[in-house]
């Protein structure tokens, strides 16, 4: 069982859970689990039976889809304070996606059907529950958008900045971001391949917009890196 002393704020900070009250946010935290994940280890494949959903807390979790032949596409990369895998808990499927931990990570496991349980007693938590999904469908939707109307460096450039307001630097001189998932996992988050996302950080940094040095990648113009992620 979670705390919710501990876990209130970080859960009311998610989307989905941000209109539950205090009670309401009480009573999910009791059916839930916190699990650590060690990195590379696979929470989920694509096909597997339906068991409940996560909360990251803390880590990196790829969400991905696997072609006939082989290949895979990501789909997210999630970092702290995401929820994922809950759709199938209203579809009624299995999952439909495969989910690996980036690094080692810490998450919240919500059960299927005691999360089905708890809702059937107290029907206004999914009602609540609903505010979260549209804001996380605003958010799909813009992705959407920017895969199909923006270049890789302006995709690459809002996902700088989403990562540095993440990680806690963007207030220091130099924000600065360390890349603990692979340039290929990065690319296929982003729509292109390693090959163009390695090309378009050369360009960035040739432009004095950043600084890497080895996985860390420092802001040198926040100005310039927001302009190109309008």
């Amino acid at each position: 069982m979670i705390e919710i002393k501990n876990q209130k704020d970080t859960l009311r900070s998610i989307p989905l859970f941000s209109e539950l009250s205090i009670d309401q946010l009480r009573e999910v935290t009791a059916i839930s689990q916190t699990k650590k994940i060690p990195k590379n280890k696979m929470l989920f494949f694509e096909g597997d039976l339906y068991k409940g959903f996560y909360v990251l807390l803390k880590g990196g979790i790829k969400i991905f889809k696997t072609t006939f032949d082989g290949k895979e596409s990501v789909i997210h990369i999630l970092t702290s304070l995401n929820v994922f895998a809950d759709i199938p808990l209203f579809e009624g499927s299995n999952y439909p996606v495969s989910a690996q931990a980036l690094t080692e990570s810490l998450v919240i496991f919500i059960p299927k059907d005691k999360f089905l349980e708890l809702i059937k007693k107290n029907p206004e938590i999914p009602l609540k529950m609903l505010a979260g999904f549209a804001k996380r469908l605003k958010s799909l939707i813009a992705q959407v958008e920017d895969l199909s109307t923006k270049e890789v460096k302006n995709r690459l450039a809002k996902f700088l900045l989403k990562e540095i307001h993440l990680s806690g630097t963007e207030n220091l001189p130099e924000p600065f971001i360390k890349l603990n998932v692979p340039k290929s996992t990065i690319a296929s988050y982003l729509g292109t391949i390693t090959e163009t996302l390695s090309r378009t950080f050369n360009k960035l940094q040739a432009d004095e917009i950043i600084r890497m040095n080895g996985k860390k990648v420092f802001i040198l113009n926040i100005k310039g890196l927001k302009n190109l992620a309008e």
